[in-house]
């Protein structure tokens, strides 16, 4: 559904033709992790926070960035701990 532009650390920068597909990536993440964290102890458990943002990107080769990217960034950083945080 996207295209995976960047790893680095423990972030993922991918980017979707889609707002409502990048919407159901981050749902169907967070689902997918909560269900394998019920088969762990609570402290092993990987709880993910997931920024989407609406807006313009710049490609140059491999690379994505731009404000949409910054944004996307910075609402990663305010959504809660299994949540997910998407622009208006």
């Amino acid at each position: 559904q996207g295209c995976i532009f960047k790893i680095a650390g423990d972030s993922v920068l991918i980017e979707f033709n889609s707002a409502v597909r990048a919407v159901q990536c981050a749902i169907e993440l967070q689902r997918n992790m909560a269900k394998a964290n019920c088969e762990l102890p609570e402290a092993r458990h990987i709880v993910l926070r997931i920024g989407v943002n609406l807006g313009d990107v710049i490609v140059e080769g491999s690379d994505l960035y731009g404000d949409g990217v910054n944004i996307a960034a910075r609402l990663e950083g305010l959504a809660e701990p299994g949540g997910v945080l998407v622009s208006g």
